[in-house]
């Protein structure tokens, strides 16, 4: 928080829309796409299969610039906002247990750069030098495999992303290929399966000759887009997403330069990316960038948005356009003076803070009453010499498609006990509840030591602005300290359009070794996250053959208590009430005709007063 009153910040706030008039520039370029394979399908392959192996094929990407920070431009005297002004309701909601854990990848490439992307039945991760495809209850239908069995082999690179176009019903893998393995690199390749089924539809792969770093893409209605840290001046591109998802030979790429961009080090843009299959009109494809005002040609804490319209009939009236910038209340986003090694582990060593941009990946969703965009970036919350690593997070609105966007709110989310926070990726499901997947370690205040681990938290959609109202839940521990500082470089966290409630997370931990880890979660109220008492009740699950499962609620409660029993899709599937016996009520559940998979018990006041939840698997 910068030393700035309370009245200027509303001020500059509520005159954010008449700042920086709009500036519209056409497309720098356009063409096709320079060759284009068919590839058959995973499973028709399985003897010939390459697996990943673990090369250090990492980017050069120049996520090592740091901005270009101006020493004393700004004095950073007060702690973020946020945390001063913390809400009561912050962390004040009982988070429901993860619905599923697992590791889904170990491999000691660094950095791993996991996403995730999920279907109605599978759920298929990437990371740097390979791929690895699930069922919804964490089975691997495939073993690791490198990005040579989809992309062009001993050419594909790094930096993959993996999306579900829920709208098409498809899927959608990108990376970067390099003939030459140099710092330039000769394009992208982007794989759309011509089918649902990851694992039986073949994959149509394109290849694009552009100059680009660190890639993101996201799904919009009329286009692929694509941003990246390139070093010419195109940062965003378009591609021709009707041609690429019908198996067209020649879908066409436009290029855009970001009129008004303020470029220091490693600030490559967020394109939105539609988070379900309610794709808006076509046009208005959104760009945010977060600004800092110690940066270099920077005068404030701002969101800078650019809006594409692409025009596939003539590509060169194809226009961005600069919109008006977003004032955010005032951060702090440089860790030690745009140094690199940030975050100190338990046992010494440091890992990067990956400041000075959104994080993967900002995201879109239509409502009825308006359109929402949800983003995070990391900011140090202590304006000392400490060093607090946590997540400033934001949401955007416009009243319709292609209408101006404005703030609706933001907030600072900061993990107990001094814990650091970053590395972070948030979404929102289809009630308009926030998920939000980070990772934390122990930072200079906290009392215990903790290594670096996955965590979530959320907000329900009518909780008061700015917070995150459930506490945090855990996902998996790390055991050991990273053994380099790039750590990351992102995580991603993805809707489950199956139920469009379920959050899928996906960050890398130590456990011993380097591993990407997985964690699904729900935060809606049908699983009765309402304001609950904390009690000294226990809820013990004993299974025993035939999937029976013995249930009981060790608890001071008296009145008339009740069993629930739901599964992974928040439905409720059964409802007993249970008199009590002794200090207990206890309840013999037979899920002896359940289809395999992950079920929720609820236990205790009917009136979700008090009570206690727990995960049961049925194989």
């Amino acid at each position: 928080m910068k030393l700035k009153s309370n009245i200027f910040l509303v001020l500059a706030m509520t005159l954010s829309s008449l700042v920086h008039a709009q500036e519209q520039k056409n497309a720098a370029s356009f063409g096709t796409a320079e060759n284009m394979y068919h590839v058959p399908s995973l499973a028709s392959r399985m003897n010939d299969l390459i697996p990943s192996v673990e090369s250090n094929r990492e980017a050069g990407d120049k996520k090592s610039l740091g901005p270009q920070v101006v020493p004393g431009k700004d004095p950073q005297i007060e702690d973020d906002y946020f945390v001063r002004n913390r809400h009561e309701m912050e962390q004040s909601r009982n988070m429901v247990p993860p619905l599923l854990v697992f590791d889904a990848v170990t491999q000691n490439v660094f950095p791993t750069d996991p996403s995730i992307a999920v279907g109605p039945d599978h759920v298929f991760v990437v990371y740097n030098v390979g791929f690895r495809i699930f069922d919804k209850v964490g089975n691997p239908l495939t073993d690791q495999l490198d990005e040579g069995n989809i992309f062009t082999n001993n050419t594909a690179c790094c930096d993959p992303t993996i999306s579900y176009d829920n709208a098409a019903d498809r899927w959608v893998m990108s990376i970067l290929y390099d003939d030459q393995w140099g710092s330039t690199f000769d394009g992208i390749q982007i794989a759309v399966s011509d089918g649902p089924n990851p694992v039986t539809s073949g994959w149509n792969v394109y290849q694009f000759n552009l100059d680009t770093h660190a890639p993101k893409l996201s799904v919009w209605s009329d286009g692929y887009y694509m941003t990246s840290n390139a070093v010419a001046s195109e940062k965003i591109h378009a591609f021709e997403r009707d041609v690429m998802l019908a198996g067209g030979a020649s879908p066409q790429i436009i290029g855009f330069e970001l009129p008004g961009a303020v470029i220091n080090g490693f600030l490559n843009p967020q394109a939105l990316n539609v988070t379900d299959d309610n794709l808006p009109a076509a046009g208005g494809a959104t760009f945010v960038m977060m600004q800092d005002d110690t940066y270099a040609g920077i005068n404030s804490d701002h969101i800078k948005l650019w809006t594409v319209d692409a025009d596939w009939d003539t590509p060169s009236n194809a226009t961005v356009t600069l919109e008006p910038q977003i004032a955010l209340t005032p951060f702090i986003s440089v860790f030690d003076g745009g140094g690199f090694n940030n975050l100190i582990q338990p046992g010494g060593g440091a890992v990067n803070a990956l400041y000075g941009t959104i994080l993967n990946q900002a995201q879109f969703r239509k409502f009825d009453s308006h359109n929402s965009a949800v983003f995070n970036f990391t900011v140090d919350a202590d304006a000392g010499a400490g060093k607090l690593a946590a997540a400033r997070w934001v949401e955007l609105r416009q009243t319709a498609d292609n209408q101006p966007w404005t703030l609706f709110q933001e907030g600072t989310y900061t993990a107990p006990d001094g814990r650091h926070v970053w590395c972070s990726s948030m979404a929102m499901d289809g009630n308009g509840n926030i998920g939000l997947g980070y990772a934390s370690m122990s930072g200079p205040t906290s009392t215990e030591s903790f290594r670096v681990s996955s965590y979530y938290s959320g907000r329900l959609s009518g909780d008061p602005l700015g917070t995150m109202t459930f506490e945090e839940g855990l996902i998996a521990n790390g055991s050991a300290d990273f053994p380099n500082n790039r750590y990351g470089d992102y995580s991603k966290i993805d809707v489950d359009p199956a139920d469009d409630l379920t959050f899928w997370f996906q960050t890398e931990y130590m456990n011993p070794v380097r591993k990407n880890v997985v964690g699904a979660f729900q935060i809606d109220t049908v699983l009765g996250n309402e304001l609950v008492s904390k009690d000294d009740s226990e809820l013990i699950v004993i299974s025993s053959d035939n999937r029976q499962f013995d249930i009981s609620l060790v608890t001071s409660f008296e009145e008339k208590a009740a069993i629930t029993i739901y599964n992974i899709s928040g439905q409720q599937l059964a409802f007993n009430f249970l008199e009590k016996e002794g200090d207990r009520y206890n309840y013999q559940l037979d899920m002896s005709y359940a289809t395999p998979g992950i079920y929720l018990v609820k236990m205790g006041d009917p009136t979700s007063k008090v009570y206690k939840t727990a995960k049961i698997i049925v194989k």
